[in-house]
């Protein structure tokens, strides 16, 4: 049972002014929070997905905000989902329903006729900044920062496993946006750092120690980081305010402090019409405050504001410690050498050879990369900590392709598959190699293989034995399908 702080409990009542609210909140704070998880639509359909739930006896419901999104009723036989197959496979990403809120706030009615640069200014473990691509088809520019560098290694995991390919991470603080890239993002998403009231539903300790002089230091970082967002927004773009929090110091007075050091050129978007309940939710300035009681899900807060396009200019600061951009441009004949070497999968290049390009590898070798659009006038702003995907190594042969690359493309081969049982999808993502009954030889011995037609990795053709390429800090040891 989670332990909650009498000075929480009269703190909200102060700020809710209705005994019957704040009962019915204390009272959703004593119950379990219900799973939910996000289809990946990069790999994965809503509708496909709710059928593989039901065909393992999965009871769901939908969540009204995300199309993609659904609460799985049966708690107990959720407890192993992230080593399903399915979820290894990146088909969908266990994630709180209200978490899912943001990212359909920033893109509400957003004209996406042309790609556009994202931020996600606090991305890490790497939820919003999937769902962020997924929506856009994985297309423009999308910019995954992280202060933590424990977490950023999770982020990259994520992003690589969901098969994102339009994204660079960096690490940094979310105050140096402002002046390192000022009015470069076409929308950026805050989901700040906060107390976590909201999170006592799966977090027990989350409010046993509250403390409002805890509340208010946290305030303070979140205004810096929200004026250093709306630094960097360009004008006639969106940012997205939001925290897994209740106290209105970390919610309404954040937003309220950007309203006031700019009244000329921010304004509140509302989210009255974000979906269908968003009423219920809304407070008197358009934003969305989530109590846990609301919507039986985590307490989230989601503020949405446009900047107006008379903004002047202002300049950028570049970082002191930039890293060289090591990335030359493919020549013709390298990218004819590179999609003569896609056609041996049946892989078709021809939407992206524009934006290949070369590095120099750490063993003095070469390899492709496939980077977003603005990443390499991004680096001349800031430190970027991981450019867009690897696709292959250059070798003496031609090419090796690299397990990014199959794991985003993959779905677009055709030839050197090889679609694995269940058992065989196991012992794969385990590490193991697997043994065919009718060998034979191949002339190209690299292939890719598929679990229910959605990738898995890479394996090398020895005969009577595909030989596992899944990197070693992939391998799970106790997956099942």
């Amino acid at each position: 049972m989670p332990k909650i702080s009498e000075d929480f409990i009269q703190h909200m009542s102060e700020q809710l002014q209705d005994r019957e609210q704040l009962d019915n909140l204390l009272v959703s704070c004593q119950k379990p929070l219900r799973k939910s998880i996000r289809a990946n639509r990069l790999k994965i359909t809503p509708q496909h997905l709710r059928q593989l739930l039901e065909s393992q006896g999965y009871r769901f419901n939908p969540i009204p905000w995300c199309e993609e999104g659904v609460w799985l009723e049966d708690s107990a036989q959720t407890n192993d989902l992230g080593n399903w197959v399915p979820h290894l496979q990146g088909q969908f990403y266990i994630q709180e329903a209200s978490s899912m809120l943001p990212v359909v706030a920033l893109l509400h009615e957003l004209e996406l006729d042309k790609p556009i640069s994202v931020l996600d200014m606090a991305a890490a473990p790497g939820s919003k900044t999937t769902q962020l691509a997924a929506a856009l088809g994985n297309k423009g520019l999308i910019v995954a920062n992280e202060l933590s560098s424990s977490r950023l290694k999770g982020l990259h995991y994520n992003i690589q496993r969901c098969g994102v390919s339009n994204t660079c991470l960096t690490h940094t603080d979310g105050r140096t946006f402002g002046v390192q890239t000022p009015q470069f993002f076409d929308a950026i998403l805050l989901d700040a750092p906060c107390g976590g009231e909201g999170t006592v539903r799966k977090d027990e300790q989350a409010l046993a120690d509250w403390n409002i002089n805890n509340v208010r230091s946290m305030a303070t970082l979140q205004k810096e980081l929200i004026v250093s967002a709306f630094k960097a927004l360009k004008p006639g773009g969106r940012l997205v305010y939001s925290t897994c929090t209740l106290s209105k110091e970390e919610n309404q007075e954040v937003c309220q402090h950007l309203l006031r050091e700019y009244p000329e050129s921010a304004s509140p978007y509302s989210l009255k019409n974000l979906f269908e309940q968003a009423g219920a939710a809304l407070t008197k300035e358009g934003y969305l405050q989530v109590y846990p009681n609301i919507f039986d899900s985590e307490g989230f807060f989601v503020a949405c504001f446009e900047k107006s396009s008379d903004v002047l200019p202002m300049e950028s600061l570049k970082s002191s410690s930039l890293k060289p951009f090591n990335f030359q441009p493919l020549s013709r004949k390298q990218v004819q050498q590179f999609i003569e070497y896609a056609n041996l999968f049946a892989w078709d290049i021809a939407d992206f050879a524009d934006s290949l390009w070369l590095k120099e590898g750490k063993s003095r070798g070469q390899e492709i990369w496939l980077l977003p659009k603005g990443c390499e006038e991004l680096a001349q702003k800031m430190k970027l900590n991981r450019y867009g995907i690897k696709l292959a190594e250059v070798i003496k042969q031609g090419y090796k392709l690299h397990h990014q690359a199959a794991i985003c493309f993959g779905q677009l081969f055709s030839r050197q598959v090889i679609e694995l049982t269940s058992e065989q999808a196991q012992d794969y993502l385990r590490g193991k190699d697997i043994y065919l009954e009718n060998s034979s030889k191949q002339k190209h011995k690299e292939f890719l293989v598929t679990y229910q037609d959605i990738p898995l990795g890479l394996v090398k053709h020895l005969g009577s034995r595909l030989k596992n390429s899944l990197p070693r800090d992939l391998v799970r040891d106790n997956a099942f399908a």
